[in-house]
């Protein structure tokens, strides 16, 4: 395809375990043209063109006006980490506002944002909800900054010729280096400690968390989803729920990851991650020279609350995906242990971990 006839993405919160995939996925269609961006500089190679942007600041965009007037395509997945909600809503509501009220000035030719949500639109982070969920369930209690993100897109859309489509994964995993908050880089450092120090792989959360139905979405069918979502027309202005495709428990998965890290398994055990792994970084680092690994500080790699928050969710927490399915996208169909081991695979490979 002609360079001046492709369209241009513009991928933001490039350096996130989305937008990293999201980039090397759409780089191997040879479909798009690629702007990647983020607040810091990229932290791996790629064949895309970066923008430095800071999208709290409201001229950013303006100031790269010549590097971003091309773009054609947006797809969103920044986020800003704040424990108040308040202000976790207004930062992430700012991100998206200064980047389009930015791109509706400088890119003439703009014609689609994909954004991501997910598990907190339902109420994932408040433990339960409603199980399988679905796009059109109901709203918890604001604030939450995916409902005010949707609805500024919803009111700055209306009228013009760009759209939008919000697409909700559920518990993202993938190969990603410096997103803390990724369960596959939790699970395989915690596995190889676990070897390490020769005690027994065991689930860290409650019996009954053991048991739950999960589901959760890989990088890979993600980003075909944002292509996808992008490109047809009867995907704008929805919502799609994007997983794996199954459903499992950990009590199926557990055992199986015990066998790829050829550690001990045994039983669950309640105990918290946070506080019994907040001794283990000069251990890592010993293991880091013994066995040749990268140079990734253990706080680079995993943040253990996030696994005390998952392993002990008591409640099926899981999506019905069928929307998607039914607008035409047929690409969740994978099983999502053998997609772990794959990713852990992958880990080791990278020398992530041993």
């Amino acid at each position: 395809m002609d360079l001046q006839q492709k369209q241009t993405a513009l991928i933001v919160g490039g350096n996130g375990i989305i937008g990293r995939n999201l980039a090397r996925y759409l780089e191997s269609t040879g479909n798009w043209n690629i702007i990647v961006t983020s607040q810091s500089p990229l932290a791996y190679k790629t064949g895309a063109t970066y923008v430095q942007l800071n999208l709290l600041d409201d001229q950013a965009v303006s100031q790269q006006a010549a590097a971003l007037k091309n773009v054609t395509h947006v797809f969103f997945a920044a986020y800003i980490e704040r424990k108040l909600l308040a202000e976790q809503t207004s930062y992430n509501l700012a991100l998206i506002k200064n980047l389009m009220d930015g791109l509706e000035v400088v890119a003439p030719n703009l014609e689609h944002v994909t954004f991501i949500q997910g598990g907190k639109a339902y109420g994932a982070h408040l433990g339960l909800y409603k199980t399988p969920a679905k796009e059109t369930d109901g709203r918890h209690m604001p604030p939450n900054f995916y409902y005010s993100q949707e609805d500024y897109l919803r009111a700055k859309s209306a009228g013009k010729k760009w759209s939008w489509t919000a697409v909700r994964p559920d518990i993202v995993m993938g190969f990603a280096i410096g997103n803390p908050m990724n369960l596959s880089n939790l699970i395989a450092v915690y596995a190889s400690l676990c070897k390490e120090l020769q005690v027994p792989f065991r689930f860290p959360g409650t019996p009954k968390a053991y048991q739950v139905l999960v589901n959760v979405t890989g990088v890979e069918v993600l980003s075909k989803s944002m292509e996808w979502a992008a490109l047809n027309e009867k995907c704008h202005n929805e919502i799609f729920n994007v997983t794996n495709g199954d459903i499992f428990r950990w009590s199926q998965a557990w055992p199986k990851i015990a066998g790829f890290f050829d550690v001990e398994y045994a039983e669950p055990q309640t105990f918290s991650l946070a506080e019994y792994m907040a001794d283990k970084k000069p251990l890592w680092d010993e293991m880091i020279e013994k066995y040749n690994l990268e140079n990734n500080s253990i706080e680079k790699l995993v943040q253990w609350p996030f696994g005390d928050f998952i392993f002990n969710t008591e409640y099926d927490a899981f999506f019905d995906v069928n929307k998607a399915r039914r607008f035409g996208f047929h690409e969740m169909h994978i099983d999502s242990i053998d997609y772990m081991l794959e990713t852990f695979q992958s880990l080791k490979d990278a020398r992530i971990i041993p």
